[in-house]
């Protein structure tokens, strides 16, 4: 006959005295991180533009194109009339002669750098990284300068800007509407295309598994006649951690270095990087990764040898190996019922810091097996 015994919080567990107070600022860090970014006060002459951007783009680059379809749609759905933007094409004459003009007055390349360049007063922010960090972020900041609200002053640009102003909005109506054999996009009928359909259901099992998984490791943490990590578990975290290593790794350097993600037959990586999402406090989730993983690897390795009779400090890699399961989860979740498109990338380090936990929760338990 089955007897179910409902686990319960002991304080005489190893390490939770230790890990209460991390969890619970883990879980009020999450809380923070998840609330949207507040949109700026509205003062007298809102309908006034506030910042006026000037965009150098040559038409033909994968970046520009990201430019109109995500990043640019995205700054106008959270700024609305307060940005107002100009579009320069590098692909023709006067546009070369504009931005040579801008160029020798800034300090810029003579050439223009082969990526998207946005001049607001006398400040150039070059690349998608830069454009979604200082105008997404920190508009506010740019709004202060008096000079912002101008466009930058050169003869060539008079016949240009309220040209380029109407381009740009063609451009973004343009990139919107899906091409025939685009399968990033959605469908004639408004139907996501197979390939993303697949991504985002696998993106949904995923999601339920980590669910699992973590009241699996919670229940695994407290058990009393569980089993103590054995030689299997300690080699495998590592494994774990330099495969998230790795994938964080390769995210971070495709977002700083404007390089788009290779992402295979299926998701929509370019869409999700691209996304308001995709960075925290400026920085790259790639980079978020790459610092977290590192932490944890670190904290484990402290923990395992330089740890008190007990293993007592394996509360330390635990509870950021909860705080970045939590976070994937939320991550996951934006990706599938808000942007609407899943990032490979994105799910494997998902698994990666939920495989991490797991095992870690076999750490918490006490000191590791000997051998």
């Amino acid at each position: 006959m089955l007897r179910f015994t409902p686990f319960r919080l002991s304080l005489g567990t190893p390490g939770y005295a230790a890990s209460k107070p991390v969890l619970l600022l883990c879980l009020c860090v999450l809380a923070l991180t998840s609330t949207p970014n507040a949109p700026l006060a509205q003062g007298p002459g809102a309908d006034e533009p506030e910042v006026r951007a000037l965009l150098f783009y040559d038409p033909a680059t994968s970046r520009s194109k990201d430019l109109f379809t995500f990043y640019l749609p995205a700054l106008f759905e959270r700024y609305g009339a307060r940005l107002e933007v100009s579009g320069i094409d590098l692909s023709r004459p006067e546009g070369k002669k504009a931005y040579a003009a801008i160029a020798e007055r800034l300090g810029l390349p003579s050439e223009p750098p082969g990526q998207p360049v946005v001049v607001v007063a006398d400040q150039a922010i070059v690349g998608l990284l830069d454009i979604a960090t200082i105008l997404g972020d920190n508009l506010e900041d740019l709004a202060k300068d008096p000079d912002a609200r101008h466009w930058p002053s050169a003869p060539v640009l008079a016949g240009l800007l309220a040209g380029g102003v109407a381009d740009v909005q063609v451009r973004i109506a343009d990139a919107a509407v899906p091409s025939a054999g685009n399968d990033a996009g959605e469908t004639a009928s408004g139907e996501l295309p197979i390939g993303d359909k697949l991504a985002n259901g696998l993106a949904v099992v995923v999601l339920l598994g980590m669910l699992a998984t973590l009241a699996h490791s919670l229940v695994r943490l407290w058990r009393q006649d569980g089993l103590l990590p054995g030689r299997a578990a300690i080699r495998a975290l590592p494994l774990v951690l330099l495969a998230g290593l790795a994938i964080s790794g390769y995210t971070a350097y495709a977002a700083l270095g404007d390089v788009e993600l290779v992402c295979g037959p299926i998701g929509g990586c370019a869409r999700v990087q691209g996304s308001e999402y995709a960075h925290l406090f400026g920085l790259p989730m790639g980079v978020i990764g790459l610092i977290g993983y590192g932490l944890i690897f670190v904290t484990w390795l402290i923990a395992r040898y330089l740890s008190p009779r007990g293993g007592g400090w394996y509360w330390l890699p635990w509870a950021l190996a909860l705080f970045g399961v939590l976070f994937s989860l939320r991550l996951t979740a934006l990706e599938v019922f808000v942007i609407g498109e899943t990032c490979l990338w994105c799910l494997g380090s998902a698994v990666s810091i939920t495989a991490t936990l797991w095992l870690l929760s076999g750490f918490m338990r006490g000191r590791v097996a000997a051998g």
